[in-house]
């Protein structure tokens, strides 16, 4: 294998949070979804002390000096504050849920990871890729499951919104699939079809789901085509809008989470 062939891994940045806000705070542009830096500091006197303090952390660090940011805690302001839009990554699973997104500016995308447990002392992750390996870069953070080996599953729209709320405080197994099934027939849809669902996601492993957003003039927007997906022991499968308010749930193959995530890149690397 050649030098060429080898993707050489980029390296990564470990931000704490109050650092984040320092930061953030600098740039007048706040940390973009999914990720959750809060303002720290109840009141302005608590808020001053710690973000001093953050900003001797980034000096000891090599990333501040007496008259700002340097380095890459200076390539992060530049990216906040001339980003054009962003590509959001959100990975649920067993161990829990994970934030990332893509900060895409000049040539460059700063990618952000966040493990969202409500740890305010868990560091942020940080490394910058250049905009046109976006899609890889995402990719490497999203686990490979092969399709579903299903037919599409059809069910009405309603039953599926509804039907958290119709079993929320039942208990029994038995009941809760007695309920969901009438539910299913009520709304005019095949109640077998719980059946082929159960198989697939009888007990889920991961919950994914990407988007993308723009930034304006003066406040940013959703843009593109958001994709979420379910994992299960038998495969990955994506749940999409049918027509007339049913829902089809359907394979969902490496290729297709490859395509969905390349359109968001380039919704996000597009030129103001």
């Amino acid at each position: 294998m050649t030098a060429a062939a080898v993707r050489r891994a980029p390296a990564t940045l470990h931000f704490g949070q109050v650092e984040l806000d320092l930061l953030a705070t600098h740039a007048g542009v706040p940390m973009p979804f999914p990720l959750r830096v809060p303002s720290f500091g109840r009141i302005a006197g608590e808020r001053e002390v710690l973000l001093a303090t953050a900003g001797h952390t980034l000096q000891l660090r090599g990333l501040a000096d007496e008259d700002g940011p340097v380095g890459a805690a200076a390539e992060l302001v530049t990216a906040l504050r001339e980003h054009r839009g962003t590509v959001d990554v959100v990975l649920e699973d067993e161990s829990g849920t994970t934030a990332v997104v893509a900060i895409v500016y000049r040539s460059w995308a700063l990618v952000c990871v966040q493990p969202l447990d409500g740890d305010a002392t868990r560091p942020v992750r940080i490394h910058r890729v250049p905009a046109d390996a976006l899609t890889d870069a995402l990719l490497d953070l999203v686990p490979a499951v092969p399709p579903a080996r299903t037919m599409p599953i059809t069910l009405p729209e309603h039953a599926v919104v509804t039907a958290h709320q119709v079993v929320a405080e039942v208990e029994d197994d038995q009941e809760k699939e007695r309920r969901l099934r009438q539910l299913v027939r009520d709304c005019g849809g095949d109640p077998d079809a719980l059946d082929q669902l159960a198989g697939l996601l009888s007990t889920p492993t991961g919950r994914r789901q990407v988007g993308a957003t723009r930034r304006g003039a003066r406040e940013s927007a959703r843009a593109g085509a958001e994709l979420s997906w379910l994992d299960g022991p038998r495969g990955r499968v994506r749940v999409v809008p049918a027509k007339h308010g049913w829902v089809s749930i359907n394979p969902m193959r490496q290729n297709d989470v490859r395509f969905a995530v390349e359109e968001l890149a380039r919704t996000a690397r597009a030129p103001r």
